[in-house]
């Protein structure tokens, strides 16, 4: 189902984002039984833009580093199954506020082509009810 050489890509990984202003990054951690790849806390200064704040808690769970594909669906389906088990947990999160959702970066090779998604991926992304986007270059 997977190929992981694909070649149209020259990287690609997905990235869960949540940002909250009620909980931390140190209570969702605790909350979710998830470590993040990356946080920031309301008030921090930017990295990117050292003169703004950071207006909101940020958790980042992200497959970079850690999917060894070319293919956005084995990045989607690693994630996707870290997930759906806790999916009460993410919903129990928006309904306090929480804005999640689920980026998908895709860095083309050529110019050419494009990801894919299969129905076992449109299937898992359904069931999680966040919006899945896509930063393709």
């Amino acid at each position: 189902m997977y190929n992981d050489n694909y070649e149209t890509c020259a990287e690609t990984y997905v990235t869960l984002r949540i940002y909250s202003d009620e909980q931390s990054p140190n209570e969702l951690t605790e909350y979710l039984g998830i470590q993040p790849s990356k946080t920031h806390v309301k008030s921090q200064k930017n990295e990117l833009q050292t003169n703004k704040s950071i207006e909101h808690n940020g958790w980042f769970l992200t497959t970079d580093g850690k999917v060894n594909s070319k293919d956005s669906r084995r990045h989607i389906d690693f994630l996707a199954d870290k997930l759906l088990p806790i999916n009460f947990k993410i919903k129990e999160l928006i309904s306090k506020g929480a804005k999640i959702d689920i980026s998908c970066y895709w860095l083309s090779e050529n110019g050419q082509g494009g990801p894919t998604l299969s129905p076992q991926q449109l299937s898992k992304l359904g069931s999680l009810g966040l919006d899945f986007w896509f930063d393709i270059y």
